[in-house]
């Protein structure tokens, strides 16, 4: 098991510390500001708004980062939104106005849009196709072990804080770490030597784009209803406390980090189809149960086996992706699919945040049926191609 996770190369080791640092400075972030938002006196709406915002722009921002992304290189690409990340948070922390949050948020996606791709597509040039999905997992799987610890920070610093807001310290904590990730990427060795190819979308190329991207949008619709808000309502439903649903969600971060490790194995036992097919569907049945949780630890365990079952599989999905695409078509190939799902993602935000204004069980009921529809789509499209 192990000797598949050696010889990786430096940059491939650097690239995988920058998305630890990432995972953990982001999580913290994701975390805390909906209670920062919600101490400023917001609402479920118009904090949804506030996503929808970064979420529209990211999407917006793709149809074309994959194509800038290879203009700038693939590092310079990632670095420059490190750099938009660091004056987004800056805002966030210094100038609690929604004005500005909503400023932060543009900032943010188009960061989000520039990064993703060119990341993947780093990644994807360090490992043969061979091993392409055990550095995927490895990659994914200590960033998720990072968002693990970002969860348990977002959770525990608040109490370390004194002062009107800690919150605001927390995200400021994140901030921080900012720097930390741009020296880990600037350590890395440019692989865009040369100018890409000119590329054109074809026919063929964007019906195989189209295929991923269906089920990928169905997914994110579907999690943009719920997942941004689960904080909020085990606190709301429940009552638990901010600590205890930061150590809830760090728990199952690490548990689905370890779990990672062992994805490659399975796929390559029963294929990678069923093996994403099985995980997401299995969590799309848990996700109606939750909302009927009579109390917090019945809640946490069925949310928990249903994040992991949903998320682990994440990095077998992206490897399974690459297969289909040339090293000129994986950029601009990883970026529509990520359009897909940030368009509906921040439709689903924007949902989401209505209806858990009105109701506290609907949202989970509509998002396992869309996660429900994704399998189904997902497993019609390629079930023949393993």
């Amino acid at each position: 098991m192990l000797q598949n996770y050696r010889g990786f190369s430096k940059d491939a080791k650097l690239v995988i510390v920058y998305s630890f640092l990432g995972w953990l400075g982001s999580n913290i972030a994701w975390f805390i500001l909906p209670f920062y938002y919600s101490s400023l006196g917001m609402s479920f709406s118009e904090i949804g708004v506030l996503f929808s915002i970064s979420t529209l722009v990211e999407a917006i921002i793709l149809l074309v980062s994959g194509h800038v992304s290879v203009k700038l290189g693939y590092r310079r690409a990632i670095l420059f939104s490190v750099g938009m990340f660091f004056i987004a948070r800056v805002l966030q922390v210094f100038i609690p106005k929604f004005w500005v949050f909503a400023v932060a948020s543009v900032i943010l996606g188009v960061g989000m849009a520039l990064e993703m791709p060119a990341l993947m597509s780093l990644l994807s040039e360090e490992a043969s196709e061979e091993k392409r999905h055990y550095l995927f997992s490895l990659n994914a799987a200590l960033g998720t072990i990072g968002s693990a610890l970002g969860m348990y920070l977002g959770g525990a610093l608040p109490n370390f804080f004194d002062g009107s807001n800690p919150y605001k310290m927390t995200l400021l904590v994140a901030t921080l770490l900012l720097p930390l990730q741009a020296l880990s990427i600037f350590l890395v060795s440019p692989v865009l030597k040369r100018e890409e190819k000119k590329l054109k979308l074809e026919k063929e190329l964007i019906i195989k784009i189209a295929k991923f991207s269906l089920p990928s949008a169905l997914i994110g619709l579907g999690a943009g209803v719920t997942i941004p808000y689960v904080g909020l309502w085990f606190n709301k439903r429940f009552g638990t406390s901010l600590e205890n649903i930061g150590g809830l969600f760090a728990i199952q971060e690490f548990i689905m980090g370890i779990g990672m490790f062992t994805l490659p194995m399975i796929s390559d036992k029963i294929g990678s189809v069923k093996t994403i097919v099985g995980f997401n569907g299995s969590a799309s049945l848990l996700i109606f149960v939750m909302p009927f949780s009579p109390s917090f630890p019945i809640a946490a365990m069925v949310y928990t086996i249903r994040t992991i079952l949903m998320n682990i599989v994440n990095p077998i999905w992206d490897a399974f992706m690459m297969r289909f695409f040339t090293t000129e078509e994986r950029s601009t190939a990883i970026a529509l699919r990520s359009f897909a799902w940030t368009t509906t993602h921040a439709l689903g935000q924007f949902m989401g945040g209505r209806i858990f204004d009105i109701s506290l069980t609907w949202p989970f009921l509509i998002t396992g049926a869309l996660y429900g529809l994704s399998m189904i789509s997902f497993w019609m499209l390629f079930a023949k191609e393993e």
